[in-house]
């Protein structure tokens, strides 16, 4: 009699992927030391963000406005455990408000090794990142413009300066 040779089975656990380039950069912030504190990852040609970075700025002092009253330690905590839902609840607003601007999940990684509330010079260790932000962002637009009109001019290069219009699909700021 033949002896049966049991089969194997071989089970895949592979989960196929799509990966698509959208044009998301990964951005190092550094202390004044070099050392690193976190990445960020914006979009650069995400032309909104500048606006929400300037609401963001705009409604930052009505944000931490809770924390007047507060008692808060140069580390960012709070000295009162009564104290401690207020700074929590005012934490997660702006951690909020920071995702909105990236349009990605990026708070946690910020301040995963410095309150957002800590003193710097008398300041908001958040306050610090958003004026860092800012230069961030408006770099990282200013390039992928750039980029963006190099390939642009690529292509109009062969057309006479008659036909070329510099202003060509720009949107009207009521569209």
């Amino acid at each position: 009699m033949a002896k049966v040779k049991k089969l194997k089975t071989v089970q895949t656990t592979e989960v196929l992927q799509g990966v698509v380039d959208d044009g998301t950069r990964k951005i190092p912030i550094v202390n004044k030391f070099g050392k690193l504190i976190c990445n960020v990852y914006i979009r650069p040609s995400d032309l909104s963000i500048i606006d929400r970075y300037q609401d963001l700025v705009k409604d930052f002092d009505e944000i931490v406005k809770p924390l007047e009253s507060l008692d808060i330690k140069n580390d960012g905590t709070a000295s009162f455990d009564s104290d401690w839902k207020i700074l929590k609840s005012v934490e997660d607003n702006l951690k909020q408000r920071i995702n909105e601007l990236f349009d990605m999940e990026e708070a946690d990684e910020i301040f995963a090794k410095r309150n957002p509330f800590s003193s710097i010079g008398g300041e908001f260790f958040c306050a610090k990142v958003l004026h860092a932000l800012e230069n961030v962002i408006v770099s990282a637009i200013n390039e992928e413009a750039k980029l963006s009109n190099e390939r642009t001019a690529k292509y109009l290069s062969d057309l006479p300066d008659a036909e070329v219009n510099a202003n060509a699909g720009d949107a009207t700021d009521n569209a």
